[in-house]
């Protein structure tokens, strides 16, 4: 009985001690289990400083292009990157700049070549944005995959133009793509 007794002393007070160091977790804003809200506001936009401050932008204008192409569209190896969309020319009305998000699905495959690295590309006032790794291998069984990608750029003041790309080493087929371009302010 004694026993069954300090068992249940040292279980209260390590429940104690635990309720204790969680709500002071809490209150130091570290709380391990974030509510909804708090979820939604530490994932909003952020600057490319690599600090975790969210930024507040407003939403200028979005592009969206889309298309389910048949016959696929063949992207033979050797050339120059496969254009998705026509180039879209937009304008950052703001003196301090603004941020271009992209983001990109394309559905590639339809090929049986092995070690076929691909990946999408955008271009920005004709340069490729510092953010473009391939994402990978085409599968080798003639299947299609499907890769979403989302990237941003800072743009100054002024007139500027975006396009996306799909380059790959042994070539593929795209079947499908959606894209968003959005401008958001500051």
């Amino acid at each position: 009985m004694k026993r069954l007794l300090r068992i249940g002393i040292v279980s209260l007070a390590a429940a104690g001690v635990l309720f204790a160091a969680f709500h002071f977790t809490r209150a130091q804003g570290k709380g391990t289990w974030p509510s909804h809200g708090a979820l939604n506001a530490s994932s909003a936009s952020k600057t490319n400083d690599l600090s975790s401050r969210p930024v507040h932008h407003t939403l200028l204008t979005t592009y969206f292009t889309q298309a389910y192409v048949y016959p696929y569209i063949k992207y033979e190896t050797g050339g120059e990157d496969l254009a998705l969309d026509d180039v879209t020319t937009f304008q950052c009305p703001s003196p301090v700049g603004c941020t271009l998000e992209i983001e990109l699905s394309v559905d590639v495959g339809d090929v049986d070549s092995t070690d076929n690295w691909w990946g999408p590309f955008v271009q920005v006032d004709g340069a490729y944005t510092n953010y473009s790794p391939p994402v990978g291998e085409t599968p080798t069984d003639y299947s299609y995959v499907l890769v979403t990608s989302n990237q941003s750029a800072k743009v100054t003041f002024g007139k500027h133009t975006v396009q996306s790309f799909v380059y790959s080493y042994n070539g593929l087929y795209v079947c499908s793509y959606n894209i968003n371009y959005r401008v958001y302010a500051p």
